[in-house]
């Protein structure tokens, strides 16, 4: 089960929410490099020198040993809608 770490997220009457405000840059990054690295299937290729999914279990607790398996996890809790642009919104 996903849960937030609260090094990182702090509860509020809207939620929870980062502490710091370059949290979501950093998470926003880190997903993004997350579905690169899942899309393109290469094992050992990186985004960045920074695992992103090292970068990920930072924020969340009980995130998925394999790239794979937390992206899933990640577009199912729908962090992916609240912290990425979407492609289609671009076009707008």
């Amino acid at each position: 089960m996903l849960e937030m770490n609260g090094e990182y997220w702090e509860d509020t009457p809207e939620g929870q929410v980062l502490k710091h405000k370059m949290g979501g840059l950093q998470l926003a990054t880190a997903l993004i490099g997350l579905k690169f690295e899942v899309e393109v299937g290469v094992g050992g290729m990186q985004f960045t020198r920074i695992s992103s999914l090292g970068v990920l279990k930072r924020y969340f607790h009980g995130l998925k040993r394999t790239k794979a398996g937390a992206y899933q996890q990640l577009v199912d809790a729908k962090m992916y809608e609240h912290f990425v642009k979407s492609e289609s919104e671009d076009e707008k």
